[in-house]
Formats: structure tokens, sequence, C-alpha cells
């Protein structure tokens, strides 16, 4: 395998994309809209009155009219909210990294030797994304003329997480977090004990793995691709 020629000193390179720079700020609204949420979750245990015994003691009356329930089923459904939480925050991260996915390629295919210019150049960018999610990062590799997953990433982009990311939304979006067959044998792998029709249980710590490889990943297609590299 030969070596990746040395990239030019950070002060040397040019700005980030508009595209990078919408997705990074995308992933900050994400991260600010979860802690905002994750807050509202420990509000409503520690700073309730003690004396509270519905949701009606603490709550707006707006509010807690579609909660009528007792503190016990309240907890219990405050319990579920961190993993709905991941689901819905993992599934607003990969659109928003498609969409990264989408300008990139658009803006970058023309110069490419696969593009074929009697077809949309939009059209051919969404074949290439949307192909298989277990080959997309080696299919952008190719259209691209990169080398990523055959070399190595300058963001400690770790490719398995990527794909996994990929295959987490699908389940969640296709199956509500339900595993099947096809995104068992790598999600178990992060998973362990993980079986089929199970929910897929993602806590905080694999959560910020798929999305610092969805990151990781945009920022290093941003990086070779505006210094106009071509794998060797």
């Amino acid at each position: 395998m030969s070596k990746r020629p040395t990239l030019p000193a950070r002060t040397a390179r040019p700005p980030i994309t508009e595209a990078l720079k919408s997705f990074k700020q995308a992933i900050s609204e994400i991260n600010d809209f979860y802690w905002g949420a994750r807050a509202g979750f420990d509000s409503l245990r520690r700073l309730r009155p003690p004396t509270a015994v519905l949701p009606a003691d603490f709550l707006e009356p707006a509010i807690a009219a579609h909660l009528n329930v007792n503190l016990t089923e309240f907890d219990r459904r405050l319990d579920e909210q961190p993993r709905r939480l991941h689901y819905l925050c993992l599934v607003d991260a990969v659109t928003f990294y498609e969409e990264f996915l989408l300008k990139t390629l658009v803006r970058e295919l023309p110069s490419r030797k696969v593009f074929k210019p009697n077809k949309p150049t939009e059209k051919q960018a969404k074949n290439i994304i949307n192909g298989s999610y277990e080959k997309r990062p080696e299919d952008i590799d190719d259209a691209l003329e990169l080398d990523i997953c055959s070399f190595g990433s300058e963001h400690d982009l770790d490719i398995e997480d990527l794909k996994s990311a990929f295959l987490a939304r699908n389940c969640i979006v296709h199956a509500g977090g339900t595993v099947s067959d096809r995104e068992l044998p790598r999600l178990s792998l992060l998973v362990p004990g993980l079986k089929e029709s199970d929910r897929l249980p993602v806590d905080e710590p694999l959560w910020r793995r798929f999305l610092g490889a969805l990151l990781n990943h945009a920022e290093d297609l941003d990086l070779l691709t505006r210094l106009n590299y071509r794998k060797p």
C-alpha cells in the first residue's frame, strides 16, 4: 500500500467548504438540542416539589394535561426518553451528513473519471449515496478517487463505526430500532449479546461514536477534496 503524500500544514490549507461548515453547524445544533433535553429530564426529577404526587403538581397546566399519570408511570416514561433521544438525534445527524455528501459529490464528480456528462450530476451523486450502506465509504472513495478506506483517515475515523451508524439509522427509520438479520452481524460487535428482533440499545457512548464517525468522515472528505487530492 502506497503512502499518502504529506498534506500541507493546517495554516496552508484552503478554508473548509460551505458544505462542511453547514454540517458542522448542524452537529452543533443537534448537541445543543440533546443537552437541553437531558437538562430538562434531569430537572423533572431533581427539582420537583417533594410533596408532588402528579406531574400537574410541578408542570404548566397545558403540558400536564397531556401527562395524566402518576409519578411512578411518569418516571418510567422518563427512563425511556434517552434511548428515543439518541435515536432521533442519530437519524437527524445522518440526514445532515447525507446532505453534506450530496453537496460534495455534486461539486466534485464533474472532475472525476466516473462522471457521465450525459446524465444529471445530482442523479449520479444520489446513486452513490443510496447504494449499499456497507459499501458506501468505498463507493465514495472510488467515485472521488480517494483512499480513505484503504489508506486511513486524517481525522481518526473508524470506518466500521461509520458503517454501523448507517445500519443503526436504517433499523431505526424502517423498523423502530428493531434489529434484523441484515444489521445484526455488524451491530452485535458494538452491542455484545444483541439478538435479532432486539430493540437496538443506543446509549450515550455509542451515540457519540456514531456522530463522531459521521463528522470525521466528512472532515476527511472535505480536506482531501479541497486540496484536490487523488490517490496515488
